[in-house]
C-alpha cells in the first residue's frame, strides 16, 4: 500500500511539473527593462511626417530618407540595441488631411501600426489650411509650385483686387479649422480606443515668415497657423483637465526660418533635411519626457544589422502585417520556451522511468 501511495505522489508530482511549465517558463524567461525612449514607434500624418520632399522619398517607401522618423528611429534603435527590439513603423500619407487620418483610423487599416506602440506621433492639419492657399495661388494668382520667386513678385504686383480675395481666403480657412477642432479629438479618441499609447501632436510652422515673395501671405499665414496650433494645444487636456496627449513646439523653432529650414526657395512648404532634423531634436525632448518598459525574454535581444532606417523599418505597404522586429523577437522567444519545455518534460519522463523501476524493485523483494 505504501509503495502504491508513493508511486501515485510520484505520478502527481510528475503531471504538475509538466502543467506548470508553460507558467514557469513565463514567469523567469522574462524581464522587464525600464528605457527612455519607446521600444515601438508609430508617425502617423501627412507629408512633413512621411518626409515628402526629401532626397531618397518615395510615397511607396518613405524610410530611405533623412526624415525625422528616420533620424528617430536610427537614434533609438541604437539606443536600445541590446536591451529590447526596437520598430518604428510610417503611416503617414503625402497629403493627407485631418479628415483622411480619421477616415484611415476608422477603418481600421492603421490597426496593426497602432499595436504595441508605445508613442504615436502626429503631423496633421496643415494640408486643412495650406490647401486654401494653394487654391488661392493657383486659381487667383495662377501660380504653381514650379513658378520662382521672380514670377510670384510679378504677378502680385500686377493684380489689383487681390487684398479682397484673401478675405474670401481667411473666411474658407476659418471654416476648414473649425472642423478640424472637432476631427482632432476625434482622432484622439479612436486612437486610444486602439491603443495605450503615448500620444504626441506636433504644432505646425509658418514657412512664410520672412520669405519675400510670400510677404502678401505673412499676416495671414501667421494668424491662421497660431489659430491651428492654439486648438491643438487647448484641446491638450479634457474638460477636468485631464492629459490627452503631449504637444511638440514646432513654431517657434523655425520661426523666421523658412528659407533655411524649409523648400520655400522653391515655393515648397515642407522641411528640407536641416528642418527634418530640427525637429528630430525637438520631438526626442518630448518623448524623453516620459519613461517607457519592455519585456526582453532573459535578455535574450533580437539580432539585427547596425539600426538604420532600412534595418527597423515596417514596409507602409506591410502596415497591416506584424511589424518585422515584433515577429523575429517572438520566434526567438518562442524557441527559448520550448527548449525549456523540452527538458522539463525529458526530466518528467526521467522521474517517471525511476518511479517504475522503484515499484518493480520493491515488488521483487517482497517476492
Amino acid at each position: 500500500m505504501t509503495v502504491k501511495r508513493t508511486f501515485i505522489l510520484f505520478l502527481i508530482m510528475i503531471v504538475s511539473i509538466t502543467m506548470l511549465a508553460p507558467l514557469i517558463v513565463f514567469a523567469e524567461d522574462n524581464t522587464v527593462n525600464t528605457v527612455d525612449v519607446p521600444p515601438k514607434i508609430t508617425f502617423l500624418g501627412d507629408s512633413i511626417a512621411a518626409g515628402y520632399g526629401l532626397e531618397g522619398f518615395t510615397k511607396k517607401d518613405p524610410y530611405n530618407c533623412a526624415s525625422y522618423a528616420n533620424i528617430i528611429a536610427e537614434k533609438y534603435g541604437k539606443e536600445l540595441d541590446g536591451i529590447c527590439p526596437f520598430t518604428m513603423v510610417n503611416g503617414a500619407v503625402s497629403g493627407d488631411k485631418s479628415t483622411d487620418l480619421l477616415e484611415h483610423l476608422k477603418s481600421g487599416e492603421l490597426d496593426s501600426a497602432l499595436n504595441g506602440a508605445n508613442v504615436v506621433v502626429i503631423s496633421i492639419g496643415g494640408n486643412d489650411i495650406l490647401k486654401q492657399f494653394r487654391s488661392f495661388m493657383s486659381k487667383k494668382l495662377k501660380l504653381s509650385t514650379k513658378s520662382n520667386l521672380t514670377e510670384v513678385v510679378d504677378q502680385v504686383s500686377d493684380l489689383e483686387g487681390v487684398l479682397d480675395d484673401l478675405s474670401e481666403l481667411s473666411d474658407d480657412i476659418d471654416t476648414a479649422l473649425e472642423e478640424y477642432e472637432t476631427i482632432i479629438n476625434d482622432i484622439v479618441d479612436i486612437i486610444n480606443s486602439k491603443t495605450d499609447a503615448l500620444i504626441i501632436f506636433q504644432t505646425l510652422y509658418d514657412p512664410f515668415a520672412k520669405v519675400p515673395a510670400a510677404f502678401l501671405f505673412q499676416g495671414l499665414s501667421k494668424d491662421k497657423i497660431e489659430k491651428l496650433d492654439s486648438i491643438i494645444k487647448d484641446n491638450a487636456v479634457d474638460e477636468n483637465g485631464n492629459e490627452k496627449y503631449l504637444v511638440c513646439e514646432l513654431y517657434e523653432p523655425f520661426y523666421e526660418k523658412g528659407m533655411s529650414l524649409t523648400n520655400m526657395a522653391s515655393l515648397d512648404i515642407h522641411p528640407n533635411a536641416k528642418g527634418h532634423a530640427l525637429i528630430a531634436e525637438e520631438l526626442d525632448k518630448v518623448i524623453r519626457s516620459r519613461k517607457y518598459s519592455c519585456t526582453e525574454a532573459s535578455g535574450e535581444v533580437a539580432q539585427k544589422e547596425e539600426p538604420t532606417a532600412a534595418s527597423v523599418k515596417v514596409n507602409k505597404d506591410a502596415v497591416s502585417s506584424d511589424a518585422v522586429s515584433e515577429s523575429v523577437s517572438e520566434e526567438i522567444t518562442d524557441d527559448k520556451k520550448d527548449e525549456i519545455r523540452l527538458v522539463i518534460s525529458a526530466l518528467a519522463i526521467v522521474l517517471a522511468v525511476s518511479a517504475a523501476i522503484v515499484l518493480i524493485v520493491t515488488k521483487e523483494k517482497k517476492k
